[in-house]
């Protein structure tokens, strides 16, 4: 009982520490991440936060991990409920507002994170590059469901319409976060409404 209760509690210091991890992440950047900023942050000691991670390289990708865990609890499996097809990405769509507003005070965690390390290889880089190829895979299998279900036409381009799908998201980030646009959510509501237009049958 006693290995349990220590188990849960180490569990939910970590849980506790990448929550802010993340929250910090999404407003400054995976790279100015620190194991001493962080250890500031949440009331403990360095070498205390340190014996958690090991490394700061291994805190990002942790952070990483801990950012797709909450994205595809708050945005994917319940999408998922959703009928195939169209609902399920109006649904996508709509829990992706949901998230964006409430999950971090500084916006998607991955855009972030895509810019600052497009153009610097390593193991960071490459755990980013998983999760956005898993994301975006995800978007193209959706539109080959609309098709299998007769909402798309059947030559549907579904790595287009993934790209598209993706960089509206992208550019709604963009417009909202940094250019302060009061519009941002409605343009990008009639955005998704015009690409869907363009795959209708």
């Amino acid at each position: 009982m006693v290995k349990l209760s220590s188990m849960s509690r180490g569990a939910e210091t970590k849980e506790m520490i990448l929550k802010a991890a993340l929250d910090f992440t999404s407003r400054w950047g995976l790279e100015s991440l620190s194991i001493g900023e962080l250890a500031k942050k949440v009331g403990m000691s360095k070498s205390g936060l340190f014996g958690h991670f090991n490394s700061k390289e291994k805190l990002q990708t942790m952070v990483l991990d801990y950012a797709s865990t909450n994205f595809v609890n708050e945005v994917l499996l319940p999408a998922f409920k959703s009928p195939r097809g169209i609902p399920r990405i109006e649904a996508t769509v709509e829990n992706w507002y949901a998230w964006m507003d409430k999950q971090h005070t500084g916006g998607c965690p991955f855009a972030a994170a895509a810019f600052e390390y497009d153009d610097r290889p390593g193991a960071v880089q490459d755990h980013l590059r998983k999760y956005l190829d898993e994301m975006i895979n995800s978007f193209v299998r959706s539109a080959e469901i609309a098709v299998e279900v007769g909402h798309f036409k059947k030559d549907t381009d579904c790595k287009e319409f993934a790209f598209r799908f993706y960089s509206y998201l992208l550019g709604l980030h963009l417009y909202d976060r940094l250019l302060k646009e009061d519009q941002a959510l409605e343009l990008h509501k009639k955005a998704f409404h015009d690409l869907m237009s363009n795959y209708l049958v």
